[in-house]
């Protein structure tokens, strides 16, 4: 039983804050066991056009959990899952946390030596995919197909050519088993519950270890930020693979017993109407997407809705008032969890409110010493509990000791804070780009355009968009007498690329500036700008 906050141990009674639960009984399954009990007819995930209870989403969670142990599932292995936004989704994340096992979510558009790493990185024996993403595990290299030794397909077999290696195919329909005990095992607040594989800077995607104490400190957080109770609907149109969606939006929804409904995409012409439609009070909002609904025309559905808030953008007056919502900003990183913002209902405009409870933060110099008050600096981090941040980056022992120089986590944003300490956001890390609230591997992109024929050397760089975030810039070097023109790199790179890491700006240079230990010298390129030869993607005609 879940140890709860007084009065009750009824974690359903009104009031009650999840960050009451003791700390070595964050766990996902007696949570869900609970829900179960005390909510058992209340609906809990809506997604795919059907509301599941909470008992029937823990009656699913645990057939799965015993279809996986049948499979060989062990405490703390690996299951990989490249899977839309669907119940299989929630309903396997789910199971591992029963099993103590690890869940490691893919990004649906990855494909090739992208996609390679997270099995190499875990060792992922089992996967779970949609069908129609079969064609990616042909991408994966002979070493990792020959790993797998099962592959369940969401949506059936029947019709599918499917790539030799993986040593079994099978209908996921087979794997979930009814009957049978109870497959729930003793788990630990320290296990590993999911890794989710966040872009790097100046290298390739690192998986982030994320545990059960975790992902519980950064669900406490959204539910005191947006002030949710088991009255409310939580409405997010992001992909699942994503923490932003799975930590912030569906696992707050279990802690505090509200609802949430898992929409299919994002959709600007679409948003106020979904949003309404399933009757959200809150729902999830990146900076980018807050402009473009900011700039479409007036429509019906512009405060047609119940919603009270939206997570996680800057307050905006003018946008408030269109729309009657109130905007929340916070700060959240893979790493860390919500590690700023402010309870519900306060807030301070302009302010991502202040250090969470549990957390110690300070901004520093770049030799790492600490700034005076209402000077900006890097934020660093660490935490007043144990295991409430990432383990580390899943075999990547120097990134994470890099990552927690002198004892602190660099998050590479650099803030300013007030007298009263409340954090303002200034800017990021000069390599880092983030468009449409998704963090960005120059590295990634550099490795893609590096690999065309014409190309002699390249760097990818962000150069400013509205809202604080960024646009891809592509500056390369062509093979002498290459006729590549910009328009084709593009095109040649939107097909083994994901969308959002298409550059939208691709300008040739005859060389690049170089530092004395001969690395590319981007900084010099980033002041330099835009030069008048640089191709706009958008300008054009491609989508944005």
């Amino acid at each position: 039983m879940i140890a709860c906050a007084r009065p009750s141990e009824d974690a359903s009674i009104p009031g009650f804050d999840p960050a009451d639960i003791p700390l070595e009984q964050r766990r996902i399954g007696p949570v869900l066991s609970m829900r179960a009990r005390t909510d058992a007819d209340r609906p809990f995930l809506t997604i795919g056009g059907r509301t599941y209870t909470f008992r029937e989403t823990d009656r699913q969670a645990r057939a799965l959990a015993r279809g996986l142990a049948r499979r060989g599932l062990e405490r703390q292995q690996y299951l990989a899952m490249m899977l839309p936004n669907c119940s299989e989704f929630v309903f396997a994340w789910f199971a591992c946390a029963l099993l103590g096992a690890a869940n490691v979510p893919l990004n649906t558009a990855l494909r090739g030596p992208m996609l390679d790493l997270p099995f190499k990185d875990s060792g992922a024996r089992g996967l779970i995919i949609d069908r129609a993403l079969v064609d990616a595990i042909g991408t994966l290299s002979e070493e990792v197909r020959g790993q797998l030794d099962w592959v369940a397909v969401w949506g059936g077999l029947e019709g599918l050519a499917l790539p030799a290696g993986p040593k079994e195919y099978l209908d996921y329909r087979d794997l979930p088993l009814a009957d049978g005990p109870d497959p729930e095992r003793e788990t630990d607040f320290r296990d590993v519950q999911t890794v989710f594989y966040t872009s790097g800077t100046t290298g390739p995607a690192k998986g982030v270890q994320t545990l059960n104490a975790h992902q519980f400190s950064t669900a406490s957080g959204f539910v005191r930020a947006v002030g949710l109770t088991r009255d409310d609907v939580v409405y997010t149109p992001y992909p699942l693979f994503h923490a932003f969606a799975a930590r912030l939006a569906v696992l707050p929804s279990l802690l505090a017993g509200a609802q949430v409904h898992v929409g299919a995409r994002f959709s600007a012409s679409r948003f106020w109407e979904q949003a309404a439609q399933c009757g959200a009070t809150v729902a999830q909002i990146t900076p980018g997407t807050s402009r473009i609904l900011f700039e479409r025309p007036p429509g019906p559905h512009d405060r047609a809705h119940r919603l009270r808030a939206l997570f996680n953008t800057r307050a905006d007056a003018a946008f408030e008032e269109r729309f009657g919502v109130r905007l929340v900003e916070a700060f959240s990183m893979s790493e860390t969890g919500l590690v700023i913002y402010t309870r519900w209902p306060e807030r301070r405009p302009g302010s991502m409110g202040r250090v969470h409870e549990d957390w110690q933060a300070q901004l520093v110099d770049d030799k790492d010493l600490p700034v005076p008050a209402g000077q900006p600096g890097q934020l660093v981090v660490r935490p007043r509990l144990p295991y409430i941040m990432m383990q580390g980056y899943l075999n990547r022992p120097e990134a994470t000791v890099a990552a927690f120089r002198n004892l602190w986590l660099h998050t590479g944003d650099i803030m300013r804070q007030d007298e009263d300490g409340y954090f303002y956001f200034v800017d990021r890390a000069k390599e880092r780009i983030r468009r449409r609230g998704e963090n960005i591997s120059s590295y990634d992109i550099e490795q893609a355009a590096g690999a065309h024929p014409d190309v002699m050397e390249c760097a990818a760089l962000p150069h400013p968009a509205r809202d604080g975030e960024d646009d891809v810039r592509l500056v390369a070097v062509k093979a002498a007498d290459a006729s590549l023109t910009a328009a084709q790199l593009a095109d040649w790179l939107a097909e083994r690329l994901p969308r959002s890491m298409v550059p939208r700006y691709v300008e040739f240079l005859p060389s690049l500036p170089r530092t004395q230990t001969d690395k590319v010298e981007k900084v010099r390129l980033i002041q330099a700008g835009l030069s008048a030869a640089a191709w706009d993607r958008e300008a054009g005609g491609a989508a944005p």
